[in-house]
């Protein structure tokens, strides 16, 4: 949301290419780092079922999140400073 934000149209008849071209730079970062986009294969449990979410609080998984945020923030910053 951060890069629409930044790269995104304010209107119509602004060029999308920018803001495309930031989100796949995004994804292409974040995949080489942790070799996947999957919530599922980042933590190992489906966040889509009772079970899968009992089994991410009891794994104290929300620690590996904080991992994934922080790491995004930092690539989307290095991105918009890259701009």
């Amino acid at each position: 949301m951060a890069l629409g934000l930044y790269f995104g149209r304010t209107a119509l008849t602004d060029d999308i290419d920018p803001c495309y071209e930031a989100v796949q730079a995004f994804l292409e970062k974040f995949t080489a780092q942790f070799n996947t986009l999957s919530c599922l294969e980042l933590t190992g449990v489906h966040l889509g079922t009772p079970e899968g979410q009992a089994t991410f609080m009891e794994m104290g998984k929300i620690s590996d999140c904080t991992i994934f945020v922080g790491e995004t923030a930092r690539m989307v910053v290095e991105i918009v400073e890259g701009s």
